[in-house]
């Protein structure tokens, strides 16, 4: 068999670099969060990109915030290495990466916010990725989604990859942070409610 041959067959979708998992945080865990941010002084954005409110728990000096960012630190950091190992898993026999990044590297949050799109508002309706000259450090993206929401209602869509996310309460969606992975997130007919960060090297 030939070297194009083996590798095609093989061969991936972009949307099958899109990954989820399910119950990152439970239900419970997902509602106290979001009392928490409904209790919190939150910040308006409001532009050509999008439109929410958001909580960003990333050195929020409350007790209480840093209680919650040191939780959810714990919690999603270990995806990094989950979401690796399924890729390399997915690679050619022959082609397997060298080595994990998440554990040759130090990778932190700098930000964990949370964000809140009311009905009224348009979503985050520009079409982008996660990275840029200021970004250089992200290396995955992720949104982990606090409420479910029906249907299609809300989803984040990577059109490229022919894919979208509909919101599921506790299901962490993580992905490479830059091109070809454009997204955005459509507009939602009740309250949707997610936390978004980075996986970045320090």
């Amino acid at each position: 068999m030939s070297l194009y041959d083996s590798l095609w067959r093989e061969n991936h979708g972009l949307w099958e670099f899109i990954i989820s998992f399910d119950n990152v945080l439970s239900k419970s865990e997902c509602q106290k969060l979001i009392k928490f941010y409904e209790l919190s002084k939150k910040a308006s954005v409001d532009d050509h990109r999008a439109q929410y409110t958001g909580l960003q728990l990333f050195q929020d000096p409350r007790p209480e915030a840093f209680e919650w960012y040191q939780k959810l630190e714990k919690k999603l950091l270990p995806y990094a290495e989950k979401y690796e190992k399924k890729l390399v898993n997915m690679a050619h026999e022959d082609y397997k990466p060298a080595e994990i990044l998440a554990n040759t590297n130090d990778i932190c949050f700098r930000s964990l916010q949370v964000q809140h799109y009311n009905p009224e508002s348009k979503g985050y309706s520009a079409v982008h990725v996660e990275s840029g000259k200021n970004h250089c450090k992200r290396y995955l993206a992720c949104i982990l989604y606090l409420n479910t929401l029906k249907d299609d209602d809300g989803a984040t869509v990577f059109p490229l990859a022919g894919h979208w996310e509909t919101p599921k309460a506790g299901t962490l969606v993580v992905w490479p942070s830059g091109l070809p992975f454009y997204h955005k997130g459509l507009k939602s007919s009740e309250d949707k409610y997610i936390l978004t960060t980075w996986y970045e090297f320090l």
